[in-house]
């Protein structure tokens, strides 16, 4: 099965990229910096030599980047299985006080980044009428807390579409969970 995850270099995507190369899928990863990706392109190809691992560098903030990461992916699979929108960024901060732009920088990553992925990927799921989409949300998503501000926005987003998108998607076979 084809993998696809963003934010893949650490944290929950290294964790998710090494379930799915311990099982022998084809990865596509993407995230903002070529040598921690490489490396662990590499860590995983050694360690899990049924796996194949594809990268390439992808800053998810910026629209045009992630349409050229889903191009990419397009081009070496017609069958994408799984897309795990996993990159974001947390910045502390309380609405009245985080410097201005916080949210607009947050939103482009924690929201525009899965909206435009899944977007250029649906097609594929659906003409095969399968396929799983996973957005990493946070509790923040759940309950507003202290300096939670545009991170807290931006993640109640990131459920709404996911819930929405859920809902849109039962017709054509395709799950998205977040």
């Amino acid at each position: 099965m084809d993998i696809i995850i963003t934010g893949a270099s650490k944290g929950i995507g290294k964790a998710v990229a090494e379930k799915f190369a311990a099982n022998g899928h084809t990865l596509f990863l993407c995230a903002r910096r070529e040598a921690p990706l490489a490396a662990l392109a590499k860590e995983l190809e050694t360690q899990y030599p049924g796996a194949t691992v594809h990268h390439i560098p992808c800053d998810v903030s910026v629209k045009e980047e992630v349409l050229r990461f889903a191009a990419w992916v397009l081009s070496k699979t017609s069958v994408p299985g799984v897309l795990v929108n996993n990159a974001g960024s947390f910045t502390p901060g309380n609405v009245h006080d985080e410097a201005d732009g916080l949210l607009e920088q947050m939103m482009a990553t924690n929201l525009y980044s899965a909206y435009h992925l899944s977007r250029s990927l649906l097609p594929a799921m659906m003409a095969q009428k399968s396929g799983h989409i996973f957005n990493i949300c946070s509790i923040a998503s759940l309950k507003a807390y202290p300096n939670g501000g545009s991170y807290s926005i931006t993640k109640y987003a990131l459920a709404g579409f996911t819930a929405n998108l859920r809902d849109e998607m039962k017709p054509h076979g395709i799950k998205v969970t977040s």
